[in-house]
């Protein structure tokens, strides 16, 4: 088993969600999820409305980024999740 690095993308109900409580929110629900978190950006998409990539490091294991993903969906404000992209390290 090798370690694997995850790009998560993470849409917002709507732009009047505020940007930084929600950066914080996904943050303390990856590091509950046994997974490190590297990094959490937002990019800006059209007429005020943004999202939100968090970038995971863990142990490779069955059901991938499954767990993380759903844990993030049931935060409040949030409309979507989605692996974008992922590298064995």
């Amino acid at each position: 088993m090798g370690t694997v690095i995850a790009k998560i993308k993470i849409m917002p109900v709507s732009p009047e969600v505020e940007k930084e409580k929600l950066k914080q929110k996904v943050k303390e629900t990856v590091e509950k999820m046994d997974t490190k978190c590297r990094n959490v950006s937002d990019e800006p998409l059209a007429f005020g409305l943004y999202a939100v990539y968090v970038l995971v490091e863990m142990e490779e294991r069955e059901g991938g980024t499954e767990p993380i993903e759903k844990a993030l969906s049931e935060l409040e404000d949030v409309e979507s999740v989605e692996t974008v992209e992922v590298s064995l390290v």
